[in-house]
């Protein structure tokens, strides 16, 4: 890493880091982080203060036997959260600087249109995998702290799979950002890309080698059914088509980001 860009790179933290947002993030992502276990903790508790009101209405609530794997499960279906929150706070990275114009006496002072971009992706991803390293270390503290089992391979594996996938959406970020000049743009052709994903998600033949099909790494957590209950997948290795799917796309949006910069006009 040359200077230049480790420079720009620091200039771009600094600038996240007085502003805030990187602050925010990292207690959204801490926050989402307990409230996995604290939800399988207090749904059994919550059940029994509504099981008399629920007993007058005819209905018996059974309390769930609450395990590590229960707080996982919550972790697969608030992962998406911490992303969300990260592409609204930080996906205007770019269109930002083109709306106020703030590039243009950078660049015509020397600054690299690729060094702009490459600074700019590098701190996205910097600041994700903290983010994300936080959610999952946070929820494995606690999930331990109450129900120790160790860490477990399947945990691993969904937490790459899903992974893989923000690499993704990271990329579409970065894209987006170098075609449109504005953040609704970019958001706008986020959307229709996650809605274009749905629609080929219904087509088998397809839908096991886009990647929405690694989108929800709580397929991982699949079982079968019958007298001794089973997981349905093995782990990763049966979602290596997707994956490599994914992450060629994502490179492929990389690069496409690096070309359509040299040509980019930052006015």
């Amino acid at each position: 890493m040359n200077n230049v860009l480790f420079t720009w790179i620091r200039k771009e933290f600094t600038g996240v880091w007085r502003g805030g947002r990187l602050t925010i993030f990292l207690i959204v992502c801490a926050g989402c982080g307990v409230l996995n276990p604290a939800m399988a903790k207090l749904t059994p508790l919550l059940l029994e203060v509504m099981k008399d009101q629920m007993a007058e209405m005819g209905l018996v609530l059974d309390a769930p036997n609450v395990t590590a794997w229960t707080s996982w499960e919550q972790y697969c279906k608030n992962i998406w959260m911490p992303l969300l929150i990260f592409v609204l706070m930080f996906g205007n990275i770019f269109t930002k600087e083109y709306g106020a114009h703030t590039l243009t006496p950078m660049v015509t002072k020397g600054l690299g249109k690729r060094t702009v971009l490459w600074g700019k992706a590098i701190l996205l991803l910097l600041v994700w995998n903290v983010g994300y390293g936080l959610y999952f270390v946070v929820t494995y503290g606690y999930t331990e702290f109450y129900w120790p089992m160790g860490l477990s391979r399947r945990v691993c594996d969904m937490t790459l799979m899903f992974y893989a996938y923000s690499l993704y959406i990271i990329a579409l970020v970065v894209f987006f950002s170098v075609l449109w000049k504005e953040f609704s743009g970019v958001l706008a052709s986020m959307a229709a890309i996650v809605l274009g994903e749905t629609f080929f998600s219904m087509i088998p033949k397809v839908s096991k080698y886009i990647p929405a099909a690694i989108a929800s790494p709580a397929i991982l957590m699949e079982k079968t059914g019958g007298e001794k209950e089973a997981w349905k997948y093995a782990g990763l290795s049966d979602f290596a088509g997707p994956i490599f799917v994914t992450l060629g796309i994502t490179a492929a949006l990389f690069v496409a980001a690096t070309l359509l910069m040299k040509h980019k006009s930052v006015d």
